[in-house]
């Protein structure tokens, strides 16, 4: 067998570089108790430790700071460097729930059909909506500064509807999913209040927009529209827990994305909660 050329890409200073980065990785990663889950989103390794903290943060900093400078050496314009690079993570903390978690839906514009959706098709007796509290201008104004609202709207110009933690503890307490109308904005409230939502992004592209029409509360182009759901997909990103995603080619009429969708919450129900508490 002739030996290897220097040439050869298997021998060359890069890769051996590189080799070496991804060996100092993987040794922290074996002396660190670590378990490790990926954000939908942009996936973004999240590290969960079960060593103390301090001791975790300098490791994992000597590590970052050791990968950065490994990293610093490699050719910008060599496909190593093009194709390596360096993922911030972020320290989460685990969540058992063993009571139905409540639903919420993204594009928000698409929630309150699906709500009606899911609770009018079959098989649904575990998903019903929460109960809100109906309330004077004045009674609603004194709720918001005593309580938590995680929804709320305007009945008519001194009536308000508005749900609060209670009202959604209400529904778990029977055995049974809570399907929300609120956006997702409500979920770092849901969560400092102990209620571990269920997350579903539904994905809208130039594929499938056409199926959503019949569920928009009003009309939109279909530009607008999917202006709209980009906009609303970017909120993902700042979301203290993972979320689940329904992708465009799961389903190709609105039977199959209701058993897609009960397919996912309950999917999700059975999954330990990964919360990142620094996004709370």
């Amino acid at each position: 067998m002739l030996p290897l050329s220097s040439s050869d890409p298997r021998v060359s200073p890069r890769l051996s570089r590189a080799s070496f980065l991804f060996g100092q990785l993987l040794q922290f990663v074996s002396r660190s108790e670590n378990k490790y889950k990926r954000m939908n989103s942009n996936e973004r390794v999240r590290i969960v430790s079960g060593s103390p903290l301090g001791s975790l943060a300098r490791s994992s900093l000597d590590t970052t700071k050791l990968l950065t400078e490994k990293q610093e050496e490699l050719d910008p314009e060599s496909e190593l460097s093009k194709n390596l690079s360096l993922i911030p993570y972020s320290l989460v903390r685990a969540f058992y729930c063993e009571r139905r978690r409540p639903v919420l839906f993204t594009p928000t514009m698409l929630a309150k059909a699906l709500v009606q959706k899911l609770l009018n098709s079959g098989g649904a007796m575990e998903f019903t909506m929460c109960k809100p509290d109906v309330v004077t201008r004045d009674e609603f104004l004194r709720k918001q500064k005593t309580e938590t609202i995680i929804y709320s709207r305007e009945k008519n110009p001194n009536t308000f509807e508005c749900i609060v933690p209670a009202n959604i503890e209400a529904v778990a307490a029977k055995d049974k999913h809570c399907l929300l109308e609120a956006g997702i904005s409500c979920t770092r409230d849901l969560i400092k209040s102990r209620i571990y939502p269920i997350v579903l992004f539904i994905r809208v592209s130039e594929k499938n927009i056409k199926r959503f029409r019949k569920m928009l509360p009003r009309p939109e182009t279909e530009e607008e529209f999917l202006r709209l759901c980009r906009l609303k997909e970017k909120e993902l990103e700042a979301l203290p827990c993972l979320y689940a995603t329904v992708e465009a080619d799961m389903w190709g009429s609105v039977e199959e994305l209701l058993r897609v969708l009960k397919d996912k919450i309950s999917e999700e129900q059975r999954k330990t909660v990964w919360v990142d508490e620094d996004q709370l």
